[in-house]
C-alpha cells in the first residue's frame, strides 16, 4: 500500500505543477475515483491548501481558473518523447501558488461530497461509455436516390461516383469536372448525430458540415448567382467570382458573399443564430433587416428577428468544432450537453438546476465518459450513463 500512496504522491505533484503526460493524467484520475485513496488525497490536498493560506478553512475558489487548469489539449508527440499535457488559461494566473491553491481546492471538492454521491462508482456511472462521432454523411441525389456515404463498398463507390462528376475520399465528398446544366436539379448532404462531413463544390467552395446538419446544392452552378440551403452548422470557404455571388439560405435569412470564410450556427434547439466572419465581408439579410459584417464580428440573430452584433469574438473557438476539438468560452452546462446531444448521439436528463458557465477545450475523438470526468473535475456537477443517456445531476 505504501508504493500505492507514493505513487499517488508523485501523481499529485505532477498535476500540480502541470508536469503530467496524458498517461499520467489518466493514472491520476483513476487514483482520485478509489474509494481507498480518499484519505491520502486529503492529506495531499489539505497540505498544500494550509500551506497557502492561514488557518485550516478551505478559502475561497475561483473555480473558472480551476476548470481551465483540468481542462487539456494533447498536442502530437514526436517520436521518442513523452506528451506532456498542456492546460489552457483564459486569464493570466499571476503566481505558482495560485495555481497550486487552484489544483488542491478541486481535489478537495472532490474528497468532501456527500456521501450518497460517492456510492456508485466511476466505472459504474459511465459503464456504457459512447464513442465519438466520426465522418458520417447521407447523399440524396437530385432523383430521389439516397447513399450512406460512411458505409460503401469500393464497387458502390464506383456506381455512384460514375455519370456524377465527384470523387468520395474518406469524409471529403469532391465535385469536379461538373459541366453546367440547364435542368434544374439538387443534391442534398446529410449528416446525423454523430456524424461530420466536408463537401467541395463544383466552384471550389468548400463546406464542412457539423453533425446533424445539412446542404442542399445544385448539381452544377450555371451563370449569375451560386446559391444553396443550410440547416444546422456549417463552415465555409466560398471561392471568389465576383461576377456570381454567392448566397446561402438559413432559417429564413440570406446570407451574401463574394469571397470569405465564415461560420453558420442555425440549430432549431439553439436560442439564436450565429453567423461568425473570419475574412472577407458577408451581409445578411431578414425580412426587413440587413448587417454587413466584418472580421471577427459576430451577428446574432433572435428567433424574432432581432438583430445584435458582437464584437471581437473569439473566432477560434467557434470554429474549433471544424477543426476536432471542443472549445467552451463562458458557456453553460444546457449549451454544452446539446453539443453532447448532437455529437454522441446521446439523450440528455436534467435532474438539478447546474447554473454554472464553464471555460476550457478538449478533443472530439474521445469517449464521452472522459469529456464528463473534465466537467465533473469541476466539484460543480455530476453525470449517470444508461444506454444513450446521460442524467445531469449535483454532486
Amino acid at each position: 500500500m505504501s508504493g500505492t500512496v507514493e505513487r499517488l504522491a508523485y501523481l499529485y505533484q505532477q498535476y500540480i505543477d502541470g508536469a503530467c503526460t496524458a498517461e499520467e493524467l489518466q493514472e491520476f484520475f483513476e487514483y482520485v475515483r478509489m474509494p481507498e485513496m480518499r484519505q491520502a488525497l486529503r492529506g495531499l490536498a489539505t497540505g498544500h491548501l494550509e500551506h497557502l493560506s492561514p488557518g485550516n478553512e478551505l478559502p475561497e475558489v475561483n473555480w473558472d481558473d480551476m476548470y481551465n487548469r483540468i481542462m487539456q489539449q494533447e498536442k502530437p508527440v514526436a517520436a521518442g518523447k513523452k506528451g506532456i499535457v498542456k492546460r489552457l488559461f483564459t486569464r493570466p494566473v499571476v503566481a505558482a501558488a495560485v495555481v497550486t491553491l487552484v489544483a488542491s481546492a478541486g481535489i478537495w471538492a472532490l474528497l468532501t461530497r456527500k456521501p450518497q454521491a460517492q456510492q456508485l462508482t466511476i466505472a459504474e456511472r459511465f459503464r456504457n461509455d459512447i464513442p465519438p462521432g466520426s465522418n458520417k454523411a447521407i447523399l440524396t441525389l437530385a432523383n430521389g436516390l439516397s447513399f450512406a456515404l460512411h458505409d460503401m463498398d469500393d464497387n458502390s463507390r464506383q456506381q455512384l461516383a460514375s455519370g456524377n462528376f465527384f470523387r468520395l475520399d474518406s469524409g471529403e465528398l469532391v465535385y469536379n469536372n461538373v459541366p453546367a446544366v440547364r435542368t434544374p436539379g439538387y443534391n442534398k448532404l446529410t449528416t446525423p448525430r454523430g456524424g461530420q462531413f466536408k463537401l467541395i463544390l463544383p466552384d471550389g467552395s468548400r463546406i464542412w458540415l457539423n453533425a446533424a446538419s445539412s446542404i442542399t446544392y445544385p448539381l452544377a452552378f450555371g451563370p449569375g448567382e451560386r446559391k444553396v440551403a443550410i440547416t444546422g452548422e456549417a463552415y465555409l470557404e466560398v471561392a471568389k467570382n465576383a461576377a456570381s455571388p454567392f448566397k446561402v439560405l438559413v432559417n429564413g435569412m440570406e446570407i451574401v458573399v463574394l469571397g470569405t470564410k465564415f461560420n453558420i450556427n442555425a440549430y432549431t434547439n439553439e436560442p439564436v443564430i450565429n453567423t461568425t466572419l473570419l475574412e472577407g465581408a458577408v451581409k445578411i439579410i431578414k425580412g426587413d433587416n440587413s448587417c454587413l459584417l466584418k472580421p471577427g464580428e459576430q451577428l446574432q440573430v433572435s428567433r424574432d428577428g432581432g438583430f445584435s452584433v458582437k464584437n471581437e469574438v473569439d473566432t477560434a473557438s467557434v470554429i474549433a468544432w471544424k477543426d476536432g476539438m471542443f472549445s467552451f468560452n463562458d458557456e453553460d452546462i444546457a449549451s454544452i450537453m446539446r453539443q453532447v446531444n448532437r455529437w454522441y448521439d446521446a439523450q440528455i436528463v436534467y435532474e438539478a438546476r447546474i447554473p454554472h458557465h464553464f471555460i476550457g477545450t478538449i478533443p472530439r475523438n474521445v469517449q464521452v465518459s472522459r469529456l464528463l470526468t473534465m466537467l465533473e473535475l469541476t466539484g460543480r456537477l455530476r453525470f449517470k450513463i444508461d444506454g444513450r443517456k446521460i442524467t445531469v445531476t449535483e454532486p
